[in-house]
């Protein structure tokens, strides 16, 4: 499993490969979100759905349906945060109790250099000499994970903040073998006390995956 080792104990986790997933499974009012949406729009939103709904049983707190609010956010159980992601070739869901985590963020993309001149809007220009300090089977992936990894951290904060963020709002310093440090620069996007948001990433199986789990509020 690509997310279970950067996960927590206490978080449950799980995966599958969005082809497998039949959207008429779904209950009506999930269905009813994707219902003008192609084909493999079909299938990815499907499979979050069927993982998320057989995690929210293993923490207790079962579901009908997962809907969303106008912002797009998945509606989870008071008790539970949870975030979803799905790329063409896999789909990952991780769920935890409120009380262990104030917010999860997790970002799944294609392990695939990304154009040089979207560096420009992702990428801060301190984020470039740390690109060049990973290992070298890493650097020509400087900018997808980068990428990767924003996306994990907007993702567990933007349900609590709801402050859209871009991606100069935030700077990735890069910790240990796996590790990274985000330090959101808009103080409406932030926790008090949280100067920091760290979390980890990974390579593997033609993947990067980048996972966030937020301390809880006090």
């Amino acid at each position: 499993m690509l997310f279970r080792p950067l996960l927590p104990e206490g978080v449950f986790v799980a995966e599958m490969v969005p082809a497998d997933a039949d959207p008429s499974t779904l209950p009506l009012p999930e269905r009813g979100l994707i219902e003008r949406a192609v084909e493999h729009r079909q299938q990815e939103f499907a499979a979050g759905r069927i993982l998320a709904r057989g995690l929210l049983r293993h923490a207790g707190a079962q579901i009908d349906a997962l809907l969303r609010d106008a912002d797009r956010v998945p509606t989870w159980p008071q008790a539970v945060v949870g975030s979803i992601t799905h790329c063409r070739s896999l789909c990952a869901v991780a769920v935890a109790p409120r009380a262990l985590s104030a917010g999860i963020g997790i970002d799944v993309e294609p392990a695939r250099p990304i154009d040089e001149e979207l560096h420009a809007m992702i990428l801060r220009e301190p984020e470039r000499s740390r690109i060049d300090a990973l290992p070298p089977a890493l650097r020509h992936l400087g900018g997808i994970l980068v990428f990767s990894i924003k996306e994990a951290v907007y993702k567990s904060i933007y349900p609590v903040h709801r402050y859209f963020l871009d991606f100069q709002q935030v700077e990735i310093m890069f910790t240990g073998d796996d590790g990274f440090v985000a330090e959101v620069l808009v103080p409406e996007a932030s926790f008090p006390g949280l100067s920091h948001i760290s979390g980890r990433y990974r390579v593997a199986d033609g993947h990067i995956a980048s996972a966030v789990v937020l301390p809880p509020l006090t």
